[in-house]
């Protein structure tokens, strides 16, 4: 009975470290998995991001040329409407 315990645990203590090295390998095999999914899915955001910026810039310059406009018209307003000033300042 004596020499049982000591050969019982040493099984059990050989079982145990195949069994955490096994689970170790998997959990590495797993972050690797995982590792390799965040980095197509990073790829594919910048694509996209890409994609959407290339969509945006020439709308954003159409706010430009709309704001220019609105800036050109004011511009002709106030000169029509000095025009205006002077030709009633010539009329009195």
């Amino acid at each position: 009975m004596e020499n049982l315990l000591p050969t019982v645990l040493t099984v059990v203590a050989v079982i145990l470290t195949i069994i955490l090295s096994i689970v170790g390998v998997q959990i590495i095999l797993v972050l690797n998995e995982a590792k390799r999914t965040l980095h197509k899915i990073n790829t594919t955001l910048d694509e996209a991001e890409a994609k959407i910026n290339a969509i945006i810039s020439p709308l954003q310059n159409l706010g430009g040329l709309a704001g220019g406009l609105q800036t050109g018209i004011k511009v002709f307003e106030a000169f029509t409407g000095w025009l205006t000033s002077k030709k009633n300042d010539r009329k009195k």
